[in-house]
């Protein structure tokens, strides 16, 4: 037997030994697997993967233990004979609002309502970034996915969230190919009355449009507009990137 496939073992028999808590109802959340453990590691090692890269980063944390790699006959409600990864073990009244966060990075997750005997460990929302929207689109070579985040609300008056637009490139097998960010915070600038940061998850791909600033003189800042459009070239990540200048203050300057 290979190492790892021990170790595999080893865990997974530890874990069942462990003495449970009272067996209650829980909605697991699960990332992947297969019929057998070959297939969970294989799925395993594409979360680590992409978690490695920050993929989900801010939005969400998984408990500590988590994934793990669990027999299906071992828990009452799901189907016996596969061998799954469990993401987190949820009350089920919290488990849909973090399968929603999840599947906006990964449609394939899903959960399932089960009796679960252990202590329950659901993974934690934020603390940087929620979910406000996401699409994918099905290129040649994989999947491009497209996530607006945004911070959370605070109590004071005249603070706006900040906003995010996190585009992935992941291949057919789910592996993440390449990723970008763009962030900013939506207002309207007192120089061009435009606003700040725009993103757009409709048409062929993602696009994002934002502001930024610099020189200019006594009549104010320079503004420039960025605008990046989202494609795959291949198997890699390809943001298309333009940029204009909307004011130019620098003539404005006292000799």
């Amino acid at each position: 037997m290979k190492a790892s496939g021990f170790v595999l073992v080893a865990v997974v028999l530890a874990w069942a030994g462990v003495a449970g808590a009272e067996p209650r109802p829980a909605q697991l959340l699960i990332w992947g697997g297969g019929k057998d453990t070959a297939e969970a590691e294989a799925s395993l090692g594409r979360w680590q993967e992409r978690a490695k890269k920050n993929e989900w980063g801010g939005t969400l944390k998984v408990a500590e233990g988590y994934p793990r790699i669990v027999q299906s006959d071992t828990v009452p409600g799901l189907k016996p004979g596969f061998v799954v990864v469990v993401l987190g073990a949820c009350e089920p009244a919290a488990g849909p609002k973090v399968l929603e966060t999840l599947k906006a990075f990964e449609p394939a997750v899903y959960a399932r309502d089960v009796t679960w005997a252990q202590p329950l460990a659901c993974p934690q929302l934020g603390p940087e970034w929620r979910v406000v929207q996401s699409k994918s689109w099905k290129k040649k070579d994989g999947t491009l996915t497209a996530v607006l985040l945004q911070t959370p609300e605070t109590k004071e008056p005249n603070e706006t969230p900040r906003q995010a637009l996190r585009v992935m490139l992941r291949a057919s097998d789910g592996r993440l190919l390449g990723l970008d960010e763009r962030s900013g915070t939506p207002v309207v600038d007192d120089f061009t009355g435009k606003l700040t940061f725009i993103p757009t998850l409709d048409g062929a791909g993602p696009t994002v449009t934002y502001l930024t600033y610099g020189g200019g003189c006594t009549g104010g800042p320079n503004v420039y507009e960025t605008r990046v459009k989202y494609a795959s070239d291949g198997d890699t990540l390809s943001p298309q990137v333009r940029e204009r200048t909307l004011v130019d203050n620098s003539n404005t300057c006292d000799d």
